[in-house]
């Protein structure tokens, strides 16, 4: 027993000794070099497991894709619905002495959203009311015509390019031999194609053609529970905003949460603004091309219109995309009508990109040419269609989280943020930015000063000389 008492408090004051206490740095290292290890091994993945990570997504996207399409309605149909109840319903309440933003008002902005949703939602069926009954019979009519008609269109088609041929091209051939042979090797070569490519690929023509058919069927099936989702999420938008504030104000601290939340404020007004703005603008595209092409007689406007409207949804590439499309079917009808048509499209493109787009769009993406260009082939690559159409809002976000980084780390180095400024720059130098026409920037810098002067002074004296010419 006198040893044991002796020991006992050996043992107690070693665990004393040996707890540990961990201040907030070592923990903060701790979980940096932890997040460090774990992106390193999904980085590992990403490389070497590439094709898995795709398909893992690509499944991923098909059993949400419902949910996906329900929250790309909520994204469509938030600005009609805040419409609805700031310029109509909201004022009507005031002008009967009831604030329904007021906490103690539960009632009525509950009653006050059920009506603006139920709007809303009646603008989205009206729309696909008059898609399913007014535009798709039409252009089902259109494409059934076309391909009964199609081998009198190839036929003409055949016919103008001959007499095409026969007047531009046979002139300067060495005799009419020669012109019959490249028009009988030109037939043989179609035929060949036909023969060898189409035919025995029927079977595999026609399977691809009965899974698009299921696929439609999937998809439609999708945007009705897509609707559905749409609706809970629109009525609930101000619960489900409220829960993930309270959560990003549980995990973080004051500073880093506001600044989360003001970052999804700004994902949400970048994607609902696209968005939204880019179907309106196609939807009047796609109006303005049809009273156009009805007023020149274009045959089959409405099908045509449809296709450039449809295209016009895809930036940059899909107004050409249907400009193109749309001529080359003209081709085989009326050769006419399908320059026509052509010349006419680029120009309605100019001036929607021009005037009618930055009127609806707005600064909503806030992206050169190129960036635009840069979102829709790398997002198009990896999500197909769907790439083409949110790449752009989607890089939009990614940019301004980059310039934000980027104007944030230059200020703390006491750096200009203005891109300007670096435009001509050749260094830096003690924390100045030394411009290539300065000194200090070397022989290379000077070198290629005086070739841009020389260049200039060329063109002013080039336009010296026209003007004295005349």
């Amino acid at each position: 027993m006198l040893l044991f008492g002796i020991i006992q408090p050996m043992f107690r004051n070693s665990d004393r000794s040996m707890k540990i206490k961990l201040d907030k740095k070592q923990i903060s290292w701790g979980i940096a070099i932890f997040l460090t290890f774990a992106a390193s091994i999904l980085f590992f993945m990403l490389v070497f497991n590439s094709s898995r990570v795709a398909a893992f997504f690509k499944t991923l996207i098909g059993v949400m894709s419902a949910v996906l399409i329900g929250i790309v309605i909520c994204f469509i149909l938030a600005p009609i619905l805040n419409g609805i109840e700031r310029k109509f319903l909201i004022p009507r309440y005031l002008k009967k002495g009831i604030d329904p933003l007021r906490e103690d008002n539960l009632k009525y902005r509950r009653r006050m959203r059920k009506i603006s949703l139920i709007l809303s939602e009646l603008v989205l069926v009206l729309a696909i009311v008059v898609l399913f009954v007014i535009i798709i019979p039409q252009l089902i009519s259109s494409i059934k015509d076309i391909i009964d008609n199609f081998s009198t269109y190839i036929s003409n088609a055949m016919r103008t390019i001959n007499s095409a041929f026969d007047e531009y091209i046979a002139p300067f051939l060495s005799s009419p031999d020669e012109a019959e042979e490249m028009l009988t090797d030109a037939s043989t070569e179609i035929t060949n194609f036909i023969n060898q490519r189409i035919l025995p690929n029927i079977s595999v023509i026609i399977v691809r053609v009965s899974e698009s058919a299921v696929q439609v069927v999937k998809g439609i099936f999708n945007f009705i529970i897509g609707i559905v989702v749409s609706f809970y999420l629109l009525y609930n938008k101000e619960t489900m905003a409220g829960q993930f504030k309270k959560v990003a104000y549980a995990l973080f601290n004051e500073n880093r949460a506001n600044a989360v939340v003001e970052e999804c404020r700004f994902i949400g007004h970048t994607f609902i603004g696209f968005l939204s703005g880019k179907l309106l603008d196609s939807l009047v595209i796609g109006l303005i091309c049809a009273a156009c092409t009805k007023l020149m007689r274009i045959p089959y406007y409405v099908l045509f219109s449809t296709i450039v409207g449809v295209t016009n949804i895809v930036p940059f590439f899909g107004p050409y995309i249907g400009a193109i499309f749309g001529s080359a079917l003209l081709v085989f009808i009326d050769p006419l009508s399908s320059l026509i048509f052509l010349i006419f499209v680029i120009i309605l493109q100019q001036v929607d990109g021009n005037v009618i787009g930055p009127k609806i769009l707005g600064s909503s993406t806030g992206l050169s040419s190129f960036w635009v260009i840069f979102a829709i082939l790398f997002f198009g690559g990896l999500f197909g269609i769907a790439g083409w159409v949110i790449g752009v809002p989607l890089f939009a976000v990614i940019y301004s989280w980059v310039r934000r980084w980027t104007n944030h780390r230059l200020s703390r180095k006491n750096l200009s943020n203005r891109t300007e400024d670096y435009e001509y720059a050749h260094h830096l130098e003690n924390g100045e930015i030394v411009k290539i026409n300065d000194p200090r920037a070397g022989d290379q810098a000077i070198d290629w000063i005086i070739y841009e002067s020389d260049i200039a002074d060329e063109v002013t004296n080039q336009n010296t000389r026209e003007k004295s010419d005349e």
